[in-house]
């Protein structure tokens, strides 16, 4: 049996590759690590250069590393238990067939670490050591717990949004064919690109680097501080153009119900958005997280309900395909399929991340056939007259409420979408240490406001989300990552075929998609 375990200053985590009953860490800088295995064990100490051995006793070993922040982010200390014919520590005979193999072969381990700190500092900081520590998990991040269906509704909910409302109008400029062979490549494109992240996350934690959390972090190991800031400036974009997209979405419909200008409608957004985005814990956005969710789901359904009933009136000839369209479906595609900045996180909170990426290519899928359906639907039932979003088709008492649910749903989205925005713009901006800003929050409220009112089109303004910043977060920099992690001779033709063939897809896609859109607007 091998355990190994490191110890690391920065984040103070505990990762060990096998299975441990108890293991707490309590302070710093003496580490006193009690072994606690059967007489029959015997085990032998390797410790590295950079981690000194100071007192060891069977099953007691007392280590020290002169220099915390440096030398402890390589420390290590490798525990080779054997199992022997005779008695190690008590003369207790080890053949005795009557024990089960758990006590025959068990061992664990209780990592105590010491410090000088005074005890209410020292109680302070068992507690946050305790909260990063980290047990059999092979890649260095905190263990998940979130079963199998678990993980399929958080997917559900961090990939469906607005961007399914402009699907029917998409399919109505495009051809409803050509609309679902675009949404299926590049929702099979982007599935690919998305376990490349995960793919590049598990190889750089295999080399030894901690701390990869998120989307940012894969760029800071692989290209450094500014890999990280670009990263999380191509995420900061995206989350506000989703953010903005849901104010343009309420200003449609509420115009559509009751015929308020749209620029009353918008800046009439700001001051409860600018009061919710000032919360700094998601846990405070949970109640509206959830009303949000059933808002949304009540309002595709019975969007798609209204479509049924519509299509029993409607006779007019269906369009299959006008390629002089392509740029603008794939862009529309792109953007309802964006959530690459949440795949990291999702797969962190798995119980058993070895099954994550069958998980999410299936529940990708899934979203994919709904979205053609949903497509489909509302283009079958409205034809020509299809608009953007769908819900300006719907009329009637029922239409109003359906309307009003999903603006309340998104409108209460708008905070959630907003919180990691405001903190990543507050540290690239104002510096670190100046979160909470009341100020600045309510302007990133005032400045989607003031966007949503220049660009009144929901279905434009979709598409330039889409062909500029959802190609590159969803296309380029994964597959540059990809790149950058491996070496050449570690990959397949296959696989650096597949990661040129995407960026420059990516680059080709964005420039020409950006440009027509930007046109389209200006029309």
């Amino acid at each position: 049996m091998n355990v190994n375990f490191k110890l690391h200053s920065f984040k103070r985590r505990l990762t060990q590759h096998t299975s441990i009953d108890r293991c707490t860490v309590v302070a710093e800088p003496f580490v006193f690590v009690v072994v606690r295995c059967r007489p029959h064990l015997h085990y032998t100490l390797h410790v590295v250069p950079t981690c000194r051995l100071i007192w060891h006793y069977p099953r007691f070993l007392l280590l020290h590393s002169p220099s915390i922040r440096s030398s402890w982010m390589n420390a290590a200390v490798n525990l080779k238990v054997a199992k022997q014919n005779s008695s190690y520590m008590d003369g207790s005979d080890s053949s005795d067939s009557s024990r089960s193999g758990k006590e025959r072969g068990e061992l664990e381990l209780e990592p105590l670490v010491f410090s000088t700190y005074d005890e209410e500092q020292k109680g302070q900081k068992q507690e946050s050591y305790q909260k990063d520590l980290v047990i059999d998990r092979p890649h260095g991040h905190e263990p998940g717990s979130a079963t199998p269906k678990q993980v399929v509704v958080n997917i559900f909910i961090s990939f469906v949004g607005s961007g399914i409302l402009g699907m029917p109008y998409a399919f109505s400029q495009s051809g409803w064919l050509l609309g679902v062979i675009v949404l299926g490549t590049m929702s099979s494109l982007n599935v690919y690109a998305m376990l490349l992240l995960v793919k590049t996350r598990r190889h750089l934690e295999s080399k030894g680097h901690t701390g990869i959390e998120g989307y940012g972090d894969v760029g800071r190991v692989v290209s450094g501080d500014r890999g990280e800031r670009f990263v999380n400036i191509c995420l900061v974009i995206s989350q506000v153009g989703f953010a903005t997209a849901y104010i343009i979405f309420i200003a449609a419909n509420i115009n559509n119900i009751a015929g308020i200008d749209r620029a009353y409608i918008c800046f009439g957004c700001v001051p409860i958005l600018a009061l919710l985005v000032q919360l700094q814990d998601l846990k405070h956005l949970s109640t509206f997280s959830l009303i949000a969710d059933v808002a949304n789901i009540a309002g595709l359904t019975a969007v798609m309900c209204q479509d049924w009933n519509a299509y029993h009136d409607f006779h007019e000839p269906v369009l299959t395909h006008d390629f002089s369209k392509i740029l603008y479906v794939s862009a529309i595609a792109l953007y309802s399929l964006e959530g690459i900045g949440m795949v990291l996180p999702l797969e962190s909170s798995c119980a058993d991340p070895k099954w994550f990426p069958s998980l999410l290519t299936k529940t990708l899928a899934a979203i994919t056939s709904l979205m053609a359906v949903f497509g489909c639907c509302g283009y079958f039932a409205f034809g020509s007259l299809t608009e953007a979003p769908i819900t300006l088709n719907l009329d009637g008492g029922v239409a109003t409420i359906v309307k009003l649910a999903l603006c309340l749903g998104l409108y209460l989205t708008f905070p959630i979408m907003m919180f990691p925005v405001n903190e990543v713009l507050e540290d690239l901006i104002l510096g670190e240490g100046s979160r909470g800003n009341k100020a600045f929050r309510a302007c990133s409220v005032v400045v989607s406001a003031v966007i949503a009112w220049l660009i009144p089109d929901f279905g434009k303004f979709l598409s330039l989300v889409g062909a500029s910043i959802c190609t590159i977060l969803g296309f380029i920099l994964p597959c540059y990552f990809h790149l950058q992690a491996f070496e050449r001779s570690e990959l397949k033709w296959w696989e650096l075929t597949l990661d040129w063939f995407l960026i420059g897809f990516g680059v080709a896609f964005g420039i020409l998609g950006t440009y027509q859109s930007f046109v389209s607007l200006m029309d």
